[in-house]
C-alpha cells in the first residue's frame, strides 16, 4: 500500500508532504500504517469548513487494496481519521512547488 500526504495552506501557506510505501517500511511501521488506514474510515471525497481560508488543508491518496483520494481542512478531519493524519503529519517534510 502506498499513502501520499500533502499538507498545505495555513497562515504561512507552506507545503509539506510525504509518500509512505508499506513495501519500504519496517514490519512494525507497515502494520501501524495499515491499521491507521483501515481504522480511519475514509471514503473518497472532499470536506471543507466555511471558514477554511487560513486553515491547513490535507490531501491523502491511498493506493493498494483501497484506492481513494480525500481532501479536507483541519476543522473537517473526520474524528476516525485524526490518528492517521497525525501519523502522516509527523512524517511530512517541506515540499517544493511544482
Amino acid at each position: 500500500m502506498k499513502v501520499r500526504f500533502v499538507q498545505s495552506g495555513g497562515f504561512v501557506g507552506a507545503v509539506k508532504g510525504c509518500v509512505l510505501d508499506t513495501a519500504d517500511l519496517g514490519q512494525d511501521d507497515a502494520q501501524e500504517l495499515e491499521r491507521l488506514v483501515r481504522e480511519s474510515g475514509l471514503v473518497a471525497g472532499q470536506s471543507f469548513s466555511a471558514a477554511a481560508r487560513d486553515l491547513n488543508q490535507y490531501e491523502i491518496t491511498i493506493e493498494g487494496e483501497r484506492q481513494l483520494s480525500v481532501s479536507f481542512d483541519e476543522r473537517s478531519v473526520p474524528s476516525s481519521a485524526r490518528l492517521l493524519v497525525g501519523y502522516l503529519k509527523q512524517r511530512a517534510r517541506p515540499q517544493g512547488l511544482d
